[in-house]
């Protein structure tokens, strides 16, 4: 086995164990029946209920969602079956952040970081972004080395109107540097684990539902809508394990290009996972990659609503 899908498989086999203790212990403190939600949203679990079409309401409802995961993980070698551990790797991350409000509607009160988006980011940040009004998105994960190359790459992707989201300790990395973050400014910190990045993804898969573009658990339709309809990369910075590659391969799989900033050598992959060790080039590659139109992007129709209708 390549060592790439090694990692993949590796990684998301890790996932699946991190969920499976949590939801365990979950069920134990607070019972099978004990109701569970993100905050202010009609979407349920929101990539769960997109791939699969789970309508998340109870711990109890989270034991069919690790089987899923589970079949997801064939661990032969085949780089498509890894990509769709990925998958699982990244319906094990939301199951992971909404265990954190199982016991508490505010797990984030004291994390600079702002956890799960409302439906009313989505009709906002999410609209304008599948509309071509914000040209593209940026999710930057982990800790720089160096801080003030990773200030000015967060400085020209707003530049160029991109939409830029954090997770990990470059969070405060930004904050140390003077940057201002939220909504408003489009750098969105979203949290220091690994797992807080679903929150970025959760947000066109939200818009992808509210539009009626993507039925619930038609995971084919979500995954061509993310590819074709949402101009977007991951950079990574500082060292990667098999858990962060397993997310990345997820992102791959919804036609998201991953760039680390170390070598990967043999186990790149040309236009979906490459190193790009020279920050100076990061931001340049990634519009590339990420197909980020930032010279007068065309609008496209979108059917988003502005009423807040829960769908069937």
């Amino acid at each position: 086995m390549s060592v790439l899908i090694d990692l993949i498989y590796g990684g998301s086999t890790v996932l699946v164990g991190l969920t499976e203790a949590g939801l365990r212990d979950a069920i134990a403190k607070y019972g099978p029946q004990k109701e569970i939600a993100f905050p202010d949203t009609e979407y349920y679990f929101p990539f769960l209920y997109a791939a699969t079409g789970a309508k998340v309401q109870t711990l109890e409802d989270l034991n069919n969602c690790v089987a899923a995961m589970k079949k997801m993980i064939s661990n032969q070698e085949d780089l498509y079956l890894a990509l769709n551990a990925g998958l699982a790797a990244i319906m094990g991350a939301e199951i992971i952040e909404g265990l954190k409000y199982a016991g508490n509607s505010h797990p984030y009160e004291t994390d600079t970081g702002l956890g799960f988006l409302p439906d009313s980011a989505v009709r906002t940040l999410g609209k304008a972004l599948l509309s071509g009004e914000i040209p593209g998105a940026a999710a930057l994960l982990g800790k720089a080395e160096n801080t003030e190359d990773l200030l000015n790459i967060v400085s020209d992707y707003r530049k160029n109107g991109v939409l830029v989201f954090l997770e990990g300790d470059i969070i405060e990395q930004c904050a140390q540097g003077g940057v201002e973050m939220g909504l408003e400014q489009g750098i969105i910190p979203l949290g220091h684990d690994i797992t807080s990045v679903v929150h970025a993804l959760t947000l066109t898969v939200r818009g992808a539902l509210i539009g009626g573009e993507v039925k619930p658990g038609d995971l084919p339709a979500l995954r061509e809508f993310t590819r074709n309809r949402v101009p977007a990369v991951v950079n990574t910075f500082g060292a990667i394990d098999a858990v962060v590659v397993s997310a990345g391969a997820g992102a791959i799989a919804l036609g998201f290009p991953v760039i680390v900033d170390i070598d990967l050598e043999e186990s790149q992959m040309t236009g979906v996972l490459e190193s790009v060790c020279d920050h100076s080039q990061t931001v340049k590659k990634s519009l590339e990659l990420g197909t980020i139109k930032i010279n007068e992007p065309e609008k496209t129709e979108t059917s988003i609503p502005e009423d807040n209708t829960k769908p069937d």
